[in-house]
């Protein structure tokens, strides 16, 4: 290069946002010789026109609607409200966070308006955003981005809590460009009340029981095909025939339920033919009582020939068992409501208020309840799955907001499940999350981990003078101790350490092991608890084969941070690449076998033990445990030989759409009910249905996955072979 040369100093010059300088500094004279700018980045969107055909539609890549730098807004008001929304979701985590897009690395921010599949709905990819007509509104718009921002940052599983927090996560950004930007729908932006719905919310079925004080409140309902939509009746109830499975079946008493509120038990004959003959009795309204499922409650049909004109609600199998014995001492008195809106003249906290596809908001999350999601743990509205998609994927929409609550409550305040929050704000909420979500939660974070990275991201930040979430300037809000105390409270009330009991979630290993021999103690044959490293134990082997050139190679390997454990464990990763595709099939075999082990004379018990934890892709991805005598041919160790926690699945067939090598086999796979992880447990097994005294014998524990999908994989410590001695 021409020119002098220098001895000099290089200064890096930052705010830790938007400014970071290489400045050279000559040693000898202290002047400043040159300075080269240490951020390159620059907003890049590009939106497209999917002309109704499934997205990205027939312009992607080549022709793009619009790119950065055109004139806006371009007069098409589907692609003006998403290319805008784009802009205010780069600027919010640009100025206030320091993240240039959601890569961090200044990745193209593309969109899709007017695709033509799955509507009404939008969506992220992996790799942009897609929306069907009436959905690309401000809030909806930062929704899906949340999700690119997720997958870039602490990539929650979806499904189960993780899932829910990764939805929580996209609302609650969808939610806070919306309170930034000043477009949109956003009046009136009143102040919420506790409990209270909008009065844009349409207001579900309910019964408010309001005597006696013992079972008083409002009951979940289900609706009626008779009678009217809208109604909001008061009466005392009159039980009929109650306990009997054909009560309200045949014609009542003439006058028996005048101006009463007739409470009926589902049963053997149609629901509107209950209905009318209680409305022959003189009856004003009708509870039937659901005689199944619990909680649940659902709508009723009518039957034909059996018309009726009263305002009819069905309450759940508990609730209507708590009503009967009520009425058996003393008068109860109720509220029929269906149709209306609720109370609160207020947009703020709704998700989608603005969006016609959606036919308006589709959630609330100050409320939840009020669409019928949970706004605690403990609610009944807590889905407790399955993870399939009829099941919401473990209920990731609908418990979104218990975390959607925790953010609402800590920016807003507010009295709830016996705690008084007061409100820390916009700015100082947002930076938690952002924390939360960067530095401490990962793909298996549940609601737990979320309560501990809140708190410890307050901690973090205490003292700290925050960026503006608009313009990046210092914003003169200062985390303080009483902030993080409110971040508890908050944690506290919306139950994020509380664990879902009422699902009764099971776990793939059970965690009370007998003794491993039933008299006698066992002597060892091999043991290995991996720590130190592979090398310093028993010598095992590994091995792996791929099903074709796609396949990445990897195998068993010795490693540390273990999960909910300490030391060292062997482990068989379960891919999360791949596509399932050629050019992107992952599916393969890792097999770990340990050394031969010669069978001593007297070993008449022969045992192996083994603790491990196990986390999949459920049905697709797998392991078990095979065992070869004397050099013969590798043969499954059956579950029936299991003494102690056997294989929970059979993994799918290849007739199944499975690719797994080990598909139809026996085998641990998935994990813990109502989570995307495992736990750990000890399996115990009879060796002695194999092998006999002086034989040798040889262990192959093996994992297989198909071509994609996978999620932890399977940790094994503390293997031993043994045999009980007197």
């Amino acid at each position: 290069m021409q020119g002098s040369n220098h001895l000099a100093w290089e200064v890096v010059v930052g705010n830790g946002v938007d400014v970071r300088d290489f400045v050279y500094v000559d040693a000898h004279s202290g002047k400043v010789i040159d300075k080269i700018a240490g951020i390159h980045d620059a907003k890049n969107r590009r939106a497209y026109d999917s002309q109704g055909a499934t997205a990205p539609g027939p312009n992607y890549p080549a022709a793009p609607f619009w790119v950065e730098g055109q004139a806006f807004p371009t007069g098409n008001t589907e692609a003006d409200n998403m290319i805008a929304a784009s802009s205010e979701v780069y600027d919010l985590f640009k100025n206030a966070f320091g993240r240039d897009s959601f890569d961090g690395k200044g990745a193209t921010m593309d969109s899709i308006f007017n695709r033509g599949n799955g509507c009404p709905n939008a969506s992220w990819n992996g790799a942009l955003i897609s929306f069907c007509p009436g959905t690309t509104t401000d809030d909806i718009t930062a929704h899906e981005w949340g999700h690119a921002y997720t997958e870039y940052t602490h990539g929650l599983i979806y499904a189960w809590q993780p899932g829910a927090l990764n939805e929580a996560y996209s609302d609650i950004w969808g939610e806070t460009v919306d309170r930034l930007n000043g477009r949109g729908g956003d009046m009136p932006d009143a102040a919420r009340s506790p409990g209270a719905c909008t009065t844009s919310t349409p207001q579900p079925p309910q019964v408010t029981i309001s005597a006696p004080a013992g079972i008083a409140g409002v009951k979940e309902a289900g609706s009626a095909a008779w009678g009217p939509t809208t109604f909001s009746l008061n009466g005392t109830l009159a039980g009929v025939q109650v306990g009997s499975t054909s009560a309200g079946c045949t014609a009542l008493p003439a006058g028996s339920l005048t101006g009463k509120i007739a409470f009926i038990d589902r049963g053997s004959c149609g629901f509107s033919i209950k209905a009318m003959n209680a409305e022959a009795a003189g009856a004003i309204g009708v509870i039937i009582g659901n005689n199944q499922g619990g909680n649940a409650v659902g709508n009723m049909s009518v039957t034909a020939g059996a018309p009726s004109t009263l305002p009819s609600l069905m309450v759940s199998q508990n609730n209507g068992t708590a009503i009967k014995a009520a009425l058996a001492g003393s008068a109860v008195t109720a509220t029929l409501a269906r149709g209306g809106t609720g109370s609160d003249a207020s947009v703020r906290w709704l998700m989608g208020e603005d969006s016609t596809g959606f036919g308006g908001a589709i959630r609330d999350m100050y409320n939840p309840t009020c669409y019928g999601h949970p706004g605690k743990v403990s609610d009944r509205q807590y889905s407790c799955g399955p993870n399939t998609q009829a099941g919401d994927s473990g209920g990731v929409h609908i418990n979104s907001g218990v975390a959607n609550h925790g953010y609402a409550l800590l920016v807003d305040g507010g009295s709830y499940n016996g705690q008084n929050i007061n409100a820390i704000g916009l700015t100082k909420a947002a930076h938690l999350y952002y924390r939360a979500q960067t530095v401490y939660q990962g793909p298996a974070s549940n609601f737990a981990d979320h309560a501990d990275a809140l708190e410890q991201s307050c901690r973090d930040l205490t003292g700290m003078n925050l960026n503006d979430l608009k313009t990046g300037a210092i914003s003169g809000q200062v985390i303080s101790a009483s902030d993080c105390a409110e971040v508890a409270k908050m944690a506290v009330a919306v139950e994020l350490r509380t664990p879902p009991t009422q699902c009764n979630f099971q776990q793939v290993l059970a965690k009370s092991p007998p003794p491993l021999c039933p008299s006698g103690t066992p002597t060892a044959l091999l043991s290995d608890n991996f720590d130190g490293g592979r090398r310093a134990g028993v010598k095992w082997v590994v091995t792996h084969a791929g099903a074709n050139g796609d396949f990445t190679p990897r195998d068993w390997g010795v490693v540390t941070r273990l999960p909910s454990r300490s030391g060292y464990a062997m482990f068989a990763a379960d891919y999360t690449g791949g596509t399932c595709l050629p050019g992107g099939d992952e599916t393969g075999l890792q097999r770990l076998e340990s050394p031969e082990i010669t069978l001593p004379s007297e070993a008449t018990t022969l045992r192996l033990t083994f603790d491990h934890w196990v986390a999949t892709e459920a049905g697709y991805d797998g392991g078990n445990v095979k065992v070869s005598v004397n050099g013969g041919a590798w043969q499954l160790v059956n579950a029936a030989d299991f003494l102690y926690n056997p294989y929970n699945a059979t993994l799918l067939t290849t007739g199944q759409g499975s690719t797994n090598p080990l598909a139809g086999q026996p085998g641990f796979s998935g994990s813990d009910d109502g989570s995307v992880s495992g736990s750990w447990g000890r399996s115990i097994v009879n060796l002695g249905a194999y092998a006999r005294p002086g034989d040798k014998v040889k262990l192959r524990f093996e994992f297989g996955n198909d071509g994609c999908g996978g999620t932890f994989g399977w940790y094994l410590d503390d293997v031993m072979v043994y045999r009980c001695t007197p």
